[in-house]
């Protein structure tokens, strides 16, 4: 089962894709940024999506990953100006969109295809030619004034007998010579920029004259050197989004990127809901203590489907009796509950799910059993947090995570805690959260006992307590369904938690 990004058969992507209400919200004509951590389906999300707007013919959709933009030297070199390292993104970015939309006018040609090649052709120029002018270096003036006079007079009378008459002759010339020269060499000025107006109404032209709408899927936001970012996003703002013919998505790590920057001049970069929009965070979706049924039904069908896209046609049927998501937690595994075991130990996301899964089921196998049983869940999900998350903590994460591992699961044989949402941006918290070894539960939980502070729960990692799972010290994993003192109600069906609150301290000290 391949990484989405590695996997080059869409309609494999499509077919193993399982919605939980995200890509409705998606699928539609507005600029929207949505957010995820590593592993929970964001590039899936974006190839869905981008197969939906290509069932439209009138669409150009553009995928951008943004890994492949740039060159070494832009990245690196921090003494490079700011302008030529978000300019050089920007071409690179803008040429990918011009190749798209070439391959659309060719295959989908509209009545006036001809002219929209034209102007596609002087779009790229407007892409990769820098803007020349002409200024006078030098001015040299010559002026000489030259002149000649020649006059000549005569005059004749003559007298006879029987005539009279008279033979006058004059004569002259005169010449005047006035030159005026002027000398100028001129410098040929080369300025590396594009005129935003002129990239509007050109690529504006471009689509009417194609008759096609742009779809922009931008994906690995996050991966962008940060301190680019938000021009990045200024040059995008300026050149794309008043485009009504235009549509953008961004997929980014919420805590990875910089969509604005705030300077002596005024905002750079995009204002978050007035020139984008945020849609909600796939990590919302999928907290198991929110609705354990529905999301074990859910990783249950995401293994179904990505084990029918893999095996033979009709295999899971014909070996296991297996046609549905809900089957297969029931009869892969030894019950139910052990595919919920599962669906708890990788936490919300998908790839953890999956490489959990797969090293349980061929544990199963090397021990010679037909389903998968918890113990092979849960050393699965051990050797999981040892391979992929433990060994990456350095050591204040390990510091942290220590501190909040004795005081959470040893003094209060609990496994989530709160903290004031104003320090969900702190270093250390995101350095955590981005790990994978502390996971949101809920954002702005408002306690009765702190009017006016707001919360974000979170649970500390399943590999941080799966070695303590069936003896005295094991947390409580479900939540509870009573009140008391050091209880509160985090969710809308009255399930509560304990009140354990961390605070700055338990981060720096």
């Amino acid at each position: 089962m391949q990484r989405s990004e590695r996997q080059t058969d869409t309609a494999k992507l499509v077919n193993t894709y399982v919605d939980i209400g995200l890509l409705p919200q998606l699928h539609n004509r507005n600029h929207q940024i949505f957010y995820g951590r590593r592993g929970t389906g964001k590039t899936h999300v974006m190839k869905v999506l981008e197969k939906r707007f290509l069932d439209d013919e009138d669409s150009t959709v553009v995928y951008i990953d943004c890994r492949t933009l740039g060159s070494t030297t832009q990245f690196a070199d921090g003494s490079l100006p700011m302008a030529r390292r978000c300019l050089a993104l920007f071409r690179d970015l803008l040429l990918v969109i011009h190749h798209s939309l070439l391959e659309h006018i060719i295959e989908f040609p509209s009545e006036q295809a001809n002219e929209a090649l034209e102007e596609a052709d002087h779009l790229v120029s407007l892409i990769t030619e820098p803007l020349t002018t002409l200024r006078a270096s030098r001015v040299e003036t010559e002026v000489s004034d030259a002149k000649t006079v020649n006059s000549e007079h005569s005059a004749q009378i003559s007298l006879s007998g029987h005539s009279f008459g008279t033979n006058t002759n004059l004569g002259g010339r005169k010449s005047q010579e006035v030159v005026d020269r002027q000398n100028a060499e001129y410098t040929v000025d080369t300025d590396d920029k594009i005129i935003f107006p002129e990239l509007y109404r050109n690529l504006k032209r471009v689509l009417e004259l194609a008759e096609t709408n742009l779809v922009i899927l931008v994906d690995e936001w996050s991966s962008l050197p940060a301190d680019v970012q938000p021009y990045l996003a200024e040059f995008l703002k300026r050149g794309v989004l008043p485009l009504n013919e235009a549509t953008m998505k961004i997929s980014a790590l919420e805590y990875r990127c910089r969509f604005s920057n705030h300077t002596n001049t005024g905002l750079i970069g995009f204002e978050l809901g007035a020139d984008i929009a945020t849609a909600p965070d796939l990590d919302d979706y999928y907290v198991f203590d929110r609705n354990p049924e529905q999301i074990t039904d859910v990783y249950a069908d995401v293994l179904f489907r990505h084990l029918s896209s893999e095996l033979e046609e009709g295999y899971l049927g014909t070996q296991y009796g297996v046609h549905s998501g809900r089957q297969l937690a029931s009869r892969l595994f030894t019950e139910r509950a052990t595919c919920a075991e599962l669906a708890r130990a990788c936490e919300g996301v998908v790839r953890d799910l999956i490489n959990i899964f797969t090293k349980a089921f061929f544990d199963s196998q090397r021990r010679g059993r037909d389903s998968i049983d918890k113990a092979a869940v849960v050393d699965s999900a051990r050797q999981w947090f040892e391979q992929d998350k433990a060994q990456y903590l350095d050591d204040e994460l390990q510091e942290v995570l220590r501190r909040i591992i004795d005081d959470v699961i040893g003094k209060r044989r609990a496994r989530s805690f709160l903290l004031p949402r104003e320090l969900e941006r702190h270093p250390v918290v995101q350095r955590l959260f981005d790990a994978r070894v502390i996971h949101h539960m809920q954002r702005g939980y408002a306690d009765k006992d702190n009017p006016g502070v707001r919360y974000n729960i979170y649970s500390v990692d399943y590999g941080t307590y799966v070695d303590l799972l069936g003896t005295s010290k094991e947390p409580e994993l479900d939540l509870f369904e009573r009140e008391e003192p050091d209880i509160i109600v985090p969710f809308d069906d009255k399930r509560s938690i304990r009140r354990i609150v961390f605070h700055r301290e338990v981060l720096e000290s």
